[in-house]
């Protein structure tokens, strides 16, 4: 069976519940990896890094103690592959006052599986899902490509399929839209032309 952004989705909610309490991610999922960022610095990005080591089954314990050079590379269940780095906080909001969570971000995970996995891997075959906590919010953005202009509706359609009110525009390299899931939920599409 080949991966799915969906079943990427579904492993990085499972990781994340066993986590426990992480500083903000920005994740950046495909349908065979994720990309995580610790939005953090000093002791507490060193904590985040060791809590997803430790719950990925990672043995890249050496140099997480330095967590600005430390990253982890580990597959996790159905074959994804997570690379975590640290990078500097989002600066979003004012430091100490987060209502986001680890568990949040796990639980906007599962509600973005069905959308996910309505998505036609034909038409969005590198499609990326930028989810972002801010401390206050969550931002989700689709990105993908168009191999030509003439591509670009249909992969354009593809990419709204099982968003509300979705509009999208013209832009200079190719469109960019926004859709609403049927939890109210905003998400920003981004779909570029590659010719």
């Amino acid at each position: 069976m080949s991966l799915s952004l969906a079943r990427c989705v579904e492993a990085v909610a499972r990781l994340l519940d066993d986590c426990g309490s992480l500083e903000p991610l920005r994740l950046c999922l495909s349908a065979g990896d994720v990309q995580a960022e610790v939005c953090a610095s000093g002791p507490a990005a060193s904590l985040s890094m060791a809590l997803l080591a430790a719950a990925s089954g990672a043995e890249a314990a050496d140099g997480i103690e330095d967590c600005h050079d430390g990253v982890i590379t580990v597959d996790l269940e159905e074959g994804v592959v997570l690379v975590a780095a640290v990078d500097a906080p989002m600066g979003r909001g004012a430091p100490g006052l987060r209502t986001t969570s680890t568990a949040a971000a796990a639980g906007l995970l599962r509600t973005l599986g069905p959308w996910t996995d309505a998505l036609d891997q034909a038409l969005l075959p590198g499609v990326q899902l930028w989810v972002e906590d801010h401390g206050q919010d969550f931002t989700i953005r689709l990105l993908a490509t168009a191999a030509s202009g003439e591509d670009l509706e249909s992969v354009a359609k593809a990419a709204g399929t099982g968003l509300e009110h979705v509009r999208t525009w013209h832009t200079d390299s190719g469109r960019d839209g926004r859709g609403s899931l049927p939890c109210g939920r905003h998400v920003h599409l981004a779909i570029v032309c590659l010719s």
